[in-house]
């Protein structure tokens, strides 16, 4: 089989050394497309794309579409890109690598063509899944592992003065990550774009900054040389925390990790979506250009982009750069928050800047206007209508990636979560084809399909339906993997409800006999084996003909005739989900399944623009619509939503400020309206009563047009749904008055009056779901000349979900008796309030995920005051110290303990969600009390830069009464401080911390010492046992009384015995042996503590 042949010719390919300037050569998303990495300088490397166009005819009759996907190539290998693809149609996979590098190396080496290209001794290529290894390149810049860390805590503290979570992964002194993030609802991103988006409020969109090689400046950044390596990749996801546990980098498999993070901590993985690897090629393509194109020439963002667009095809000098469009002002919604405006790099020269903080600021600003832009060149669209779901401009290129080389939104994931959905939209495009107003086409695609008309290029052969084999009444040229059409040479010989067969050919055993699969019914027939008889005569026709060289009527009857060869879509589904837990690619459905009619379900599916789900929770269902399946529909851009609320506010009806009301309209009509929203740029049923959108309070009156223009008697023959009628419920500003016309229809010409709620479907695959369920518990009260009436001319109760963003604060309404929410003026629904927060804050209770870790608390605050909340401010080292800064009397010098100058067991390895979070809250608390009272007054102190895990603190008690004999001790050993490990157990803080002496040691209480420091160097202390341990215990007050206790003179006081410091063998025995001795119980999960 050619797919066969063609994937062991890939495997021989992918050898390594075959190919010396390739790396990363590889299967695309496709099963006929393959990727690669070409790399022809130390710091020069294009990546590839090359699509097997007509890939059933491999390895004889095929040819090669190659194309970079990296941007700014150099224009000799565009122009070898535009002339040497042609020379390898019909050659073999290996054949043609060899040939396109020998081609691509004249260009960008400037050598000869050869036969082979062996291995220069200046170059090595990059090994598969490794990133380049620039220590072999002596031109490569010369960068050493050690981090900036100055610049890096100045950046990451202007991102937290914006707001923003900051934190970071792995080791500072080599690779490492930085995570800037904030919450999703602060966006001010609509409830029904975070449902199409598949995104959660909760959640953190979370931006991660890779530097393989140290922290650099963005000026640093930015001057270097355009073909040098970028020194920073950026990903972009989705977590449920501020940031993930865990990251693994593709490119090299390395794993970063938190410092406190353990194998028994709850794991938080960055999560994707189908816009989170757009937002990646765009900032590791094209950022770093647009800034500094914004650098150079004071562009805003959007000039900056389309300068970045227009220099793709020509050189630009500095004429050009003066244009007007370039310094084009950015464009807002109303509602959008503050922080998501923000321009930093506006404001500031380069050094000033932070990457961290400007990469995040566009980030946000593409995911939030990601409708504004294609998905695959991420130019700017002018579409003339406004979509919620994010797509692909009309470029036939940037089609054809996006549906054939699978850059698109996942369909099988489309399939498995909204089968239905994907049934009415399939059965939605069917009907408008068969109707012949589909006009827009999924051209570019490089479909092949069966002509359709009266001279057909085909071959007579004679069916053997038992065997599924063909016999060719002459020679044919048949390939294995093609579809063929199957049309009877007398049309008498099968059932008068099926007009034609498609199979695909398994096997070619000679010129004349071929192995077909099972063959698929085109039209209204349901079974195909029992009805064939054998020895039938056929005309066979091969899927050869290109779409796109079809006239505009034969191209929609091949539509119809590519989704007539699908399965239904719950048989779809049940293959996805036959490998689970992972899901099968529906084009792996060999010989079931047509390529072309793949990409037509791809494209039906990637051009709807509308948020449709369907629901069949009575909590989400309008009442009384029994006969009906029903959808919640969300239509327009992400802020129409807030423009319709901005409507609703500038209304005057006090009561009831909206209404709904029905559209109705044909089949074949809801594909456009589905992508384009209800508007009246076209007639269809006429327009008695002028310009507008046409509506009615009665469902009978919308149901009239339901069936205007006639069905055409042609439905989609695999749905499910079998749909006969589909009509809208509307949500509408209640001002009739303004409205054009309000009897025997509303006429609204105010779009942004009109938003969608419900779209109702009937047909004989659809269940009466019978007319005893209960009524949503929240319902929206409709003022009652204008109630919305249903089948039977029955009042219709709608629930309060159907509000959109706008039912949370409509929950808080007062209810009245009947437990409808009420629409009265002072209590009116609100614009969302999400914008009104930072990015990071919330209006409600504190969330643990929130807390920034203690490593990222260290990172900003190490070179300062140990202000923990993220202030700022600095301060020179030699006022660094609170006694300096607060006049305190002490001789104590805080930060000046050295971790190397004791030696201690290695953090704990447990952790659980309960204990880390009470712990993160607990240090958070206590470094506030210490940077905010004088030193000698609290008499302890806590250094954050000696917590590499937040079980495991480091105490230093200090600042003891001269008059204590401890005092004099530790003076005359030329000591400032008693050094303590506080270990946390894992049941924390139901179970007590354990605390011992590190240094000096101390007197035992059989050589009459005192402070109740055992032998071994342990508290002996109730208080830390579980007979003594309350979990509401603060842990200043646990070091106030730990300085209670060093500081009791009776029976004796704490006296000093020499210097060294204590194992902590010694401190576990001794505490034990302390509990035994008092009857104190030693805490259950002491043990844990014991074996860490």
């Amino acid at each position: 089989m050619p797919w066969k042949l063609f994937r062991k010719d890939l495997s021989d390919v992918c050898l390594r050394g075959r190919f010396p300037r390739l790396s990363h050569l590889r299967l695309g998303d496709e099963d006929s497309t393959i990727a690669f990495t070409y790399s022809f300088q130390p710091s020069m490397h294009i990546e590839f794309m090359v699509s097997i166009l007509d890939a059933t005819e491999y390895p004889d009759n095929h040819s090669y579409f190659a194309f970079a996907v990296t941007d700014n190539i150099p224009p000799a290998v565009s122009a070898i890109l535009e002339t040497v693809q042609c020379k390898f149609n019909g050659c073999s996979l290996e054949t043609f690598l060899e040939g396109f590098c020998n081609y691509l190396d004249q260009a960008a080496l400037g050598r000869e063509p050869r036969a082979s290209s062996p291995i220069d001794d200046d170059f090595d290529a990059i090994s598969d899944g490794d990133d380049m290894d620039w220590d072999e390149y002596p031109d490569a810049p010369q960068m050493d592992h050690s981090v900036d860390m100055k610049q890096l805590r100045t950046d990451l503290r202007a991102a937290k003065s914006a707001g923003f979570k900051v934190g970071y992964l792995g080791d500072l002194e080599g690779s490492f990550i930085v995570s800037i993030s904030c919450r999703i609802a602060s966006l001010g991103i609509s409830q029904d774009a975070m449902q199409m988006w598949d995104v959660c409020p909760t959640h953190f969109i979370v931006l991660l900054l890779y530097y393989p090689r140290g922290y650099r400046r963005l000026d640093h950044i930015v001057s270097q040389s355009q073909t040098a390596p970028s020194p920073v990749r950026m990903y972009v996801g989705f977590c449920d925390r501020y940031k993930p546990t865990a990251v693994s980098i593709p490119e090299t498999h390395q794993e970063f990790s938190g410092l406190g993070v353990s194998s028994s901590t709850p794991k938080s993985a960055l999560k994707s979506s189908f816009i989170t690897d757009p937002l990646e090629t765009l900032l590791n393509h094209r950022f770093l250009s647009i800034v500094q194109d914004r650098l150079r020439h004071g562009f805003s963002w959007t000039g900056a982009e389309i300068f970045y667009n227009d220099a793709q095809g020509k050189k630009l000098d500095t004429k050009d750069s003066k244009l007007p469009k370039y310094f084009v002002p950015e464009e807002w919604a109303k509602f959008t928050p503050g922080f998501v405006k923000a321009d930093d790099l506006s404001q500031h020269t380069a050094h000033q800047l932070s990457l961290p903080l400007i990469a995040m600021q566009y980030t946000l600003r593409r995911f939030v206007k990601c409708t504004e832009f294609c998905l695959n060149c991420h130019c700017k669209i002018d579409a003339g209508f406004e979509a919620l779901k994010p797509y692909v401009c009309s470029s036939p290129l940037c089609l054809y990636q996006y549906m054939q080389l699978g850059m698109g939104p996942k369909l099988e994931w489309e399939i498995v979560t909204q089968p239905y959905v994907v049934d009415m939209l399939v059965s939605f495009a069917y009907a408008r084809a068969a109707q012949g107003q589909l006009t827009d086409l999924p051209s570019g695609l490089g479909m092949k399909v069966a002509p359709t008309g009266s001279t057909l290029p085909s071959w007579t052969a004679r069916l053997d339906a038992a065997k599924m084999t063909l016999l060719a009444q002459k020679p044919h040229n048949l390939k294995v993997g093609e579809w063929i059409l199957i049309k009877l040479a007398n049309a008498s010989d099968l059932p008068s409800t099926v007009s034609s067969l498609c199979s695909t050919v398994l096997q070619v055993h000679d010129q004349s006999l071929v192995e077909i699969s099972q063959p698929i019914s085109v039209g209204y027939w349901t079974d195909t084996q029992d009805s064939l008889s054998d020895g039938l005569d056929v005309q066979v026709v091969p899927f050869r003909v290109d779409f796109d060289s079809l006239a505009g009527d034969l191209k929609q009857k091949a539509v119809m005739l590519l989704l007539d060869t699908l399965p239904d879509v719950f048989s779809m589904k049940d293959f996805i989900e036959s490998s689970a837990p992972e899901h099968k690619a529906l084009a792996s459905w060999h010989g079931t399944i047509c390529p072309s009619a793949l990409y037509v379900l791809r494209w039906i599916l990637a051009s709807n623009r509308s948020c449709i789900v369907h629901d069949d929770n009575p909590e989400h269902q309008v009442t009384g619509m029994h006969n009906y399946m029903q959808f919640r529909l969300a239509q327009g851009s992400p802020d129409k939503e807030a423009r319709f609320v901005q409507e609703l506010n500038n209304s005057s009806n006090m009561e009831f400020p909206t209404l709904f009301a029905w559209h109705g309209s044909p089949v074949y009509n809801w594909h456009s309206i589905l992508r384009e929203g209800l508007n009246f740029a076209q007639q269809l049923n006429g327009r008695a009563y002028g310009d507008g959108v046409y509506m009615a309070k009665d469902l009978e009156v919308s149901r009239i047009y339901c069936s205007r223009g006639g069905m055409s008697g042609a439905k989609w023959s695999r749905s499910k749904l079998d749909i006969t009628s589909a009509i809208s419920l509307n949500e509408v500003v209640n001002s009739p008055t303004k409205f054009k016309l309000t009897k025997p229809y509303y006429v609204v010409t105010q779009l942004d009056w009109i938003q969608s709620r419900y779209l109702f479907i009937s047909g004989g695959g659809i269940k009466a779901q019978g007319e005893n369920k209960n009524k949503p518990s929240k319902v929206y009260k409709q003022h009652p000349d204008w109630t919305a009436r249903g089948p039977g001319n029955e009042p219709v109760s709608i629930p309060i979900s159907a509000l959109g963003t706008r039912q949370s604060q409509s929950h808080k309404n007062k209810d009245d008796s009947n437990g409808q929410a009420t629409g009265h003026r002072q209590k009116k629904r609100k614009a969302s309030t999400k914008g009104v927060f930072g990015p990071s804050e919330s209006s409600s209770t504190t969330d643990p995920n929130d807390d920034t870790e203690v490593e990222d608390l260290r990172l900003l605050d190490s070179d300062s005051d140990g202000d923990v909340i993220g202030k700022s401010r600095r301060v020179d080292a030699s006022k660094s110290s609170h006694n300096l800064r607060r006049g305190s009397k002490t001789d104590f010098q805080p930060g000046t303990l050295q971790a190397h100058s004791f030696k201690l067991l290695g953090p704990p390895s447990y952790a659980t969600t309960t204990a880390t979070k009470s712990l993160q809250r607990h240090l958070k608390a206590t470094l506030r009390i210490q940077d905010r009272e004088p030193l000698h007054e609290i008499g302890w102190y806590v250094d954050p830069t000696l917590i590499n895990n937040v079980y495991q603190w480091i105490v230093e008690f200090h600042s003891f009464d001269p008059s204590l004999p401890l005092a004099q001790d530790l003076k005359q050993k030329g000591l400032t401080s008693v050094v303590m490990e506080m270990r946390f157990p894992p049941q924390f803080p139901m179970s007590p911390p354990f605390i011992r002496v590190v240094r000096p040691r101390f007197m035992s209480f059989q050589q009459r010492g005192g402070g109740h420091v055992t032998a071994g160097g342990a508290m002996c202390m109730e208080l830390l046992t579980s007979s003594g341990w309350l979990p509401t215990s603060s842990i200043d007050s646990v070091f106030l009384q730990v300085r209670m206790a060093l500081c009791s003179t009776e029976p004796w006081p704490a006296r000093i015995e020499r210097d060294g410091d204590y194992p902590f063998s010694e401190a576990v025995s001794a505490y034990r042996r302390a509990c035994q001795a008092h009857g104190w119980k030693v805490p259950d999960d002491f043990n844990r503590i014991e074996a860490a």
